[in-house]
């Protein structure tokens, strides 16, 4: 074999093995795109908030404030709509290990979970506050007589009422529930005297409940917002643009009246 034939023979050789190269490398980034490119749109809830993010009685289907933007956001996205069911606790670890895409789950704004993930522009501005019983409502008339006391106050796990009642409220006993149900039932039990979570979950208990008193004092004042990976910046800015386009035409008010009356 003459050296000319050899040299083309090694160069028709390298650029097999190039092109291989560059075919790999393009199955590799399609197959590491986000779920959301690929026309799935994965959100992660928990779906225990009433009016915001909950299941209807009976169906078990997931609707809200929060299941209706979604499925608005699919449609712009021109993406396949999946719920993704999750334990609070559960949410940034699922949407850090890829297994979401987003958290719509009525999820406030935090200095520490700003670490962990991409908040978008928020929606709702809402607050901390305090249900008891009728008999509960005569003891805590201010926030400092909340802050205050020794009795037992019930806050569902890793939310901001847990971190308000820890931070503040050092003389309390906290009992952590897994879900608000849980913990409105220990106050009807007289288990606790103070649930303290966010104010739609706990006007939607007050509401029509003979047994139950709303203090009419807020104790924080946070943000709600969607939350996304810190590496996907393409998603955050899809979501923002959604939520400006909702603000100017009307969208976002009417879904939060339909399902925020008060």
């Amino acid at each position: 074999m003459s050296t000319k034939t050899m040299a083309k023979k090694i160069m028709a050789v390298l650029g097999g093995c190039l092109l291989l190269s560059l075919a790999a490398c393009i199955l590799k980034e399609r197959s590491v795109r986000p779920s959301w490119e690929n026309g799935v749109l994965r959100v992660g809830v928990t779906p225990n908030y009433p009016c915001l993010i909950d299941k209807e009685t009976g169906t078990g289907q997931i609707c809200g404030f929060e299941a209706e933007c979604a499925a608005l956001l699919a449609k712009r996205l021109q993406s396949r709509l999946q719920f993704v069911e999750l334990d609070w606790e559960d949410q940034i670890p699922a949407l850090e290990r890829k297994k979401v895409d987003i958290i719509m789950s009525a999820m406030s704004i935090t200095e520490m979970r700003k670490l962990q993930v991409a908040f978008s522009e928020p929606y709702l501005t809402i607050s901390q506050m305090a249900l008891t019983t009728k008999a509960g409502a005569e003891k805590f008339t201010s926030a400092q007589e909340i802050i205050a006391t020794g009795k037992a106050i019930g806050v569902e796990k890793g939310t901001t009422g847990d971190i308000f009642v820890q931070r503040y409220c050092l003389a309390a006993e906290p009992l952590f529930f897994s879900s608000p149900d849980a913990a409105v039932q220990a106050l009807r039990d007289k288990r606790i005297d103070l649930f303290i979570h966010d104010d739609p979950v706990l006007r939607a208990y007050a509401t029509g409940a003979d047994d139950l008193v709303l203090l009419q004092t807020p104790l924080t004042s946070e943000e709600l917002a969607w939350a996304v990976r810190r590496d996907d910046p393409a998603l955050l800015d899809e979501v923002n643009s959604a939520l400006a386009a909702w603000k100017e035409d009307g969208t976002l008010e009417r879904l939060l009246k339909k399902w925020l009356p008060q």
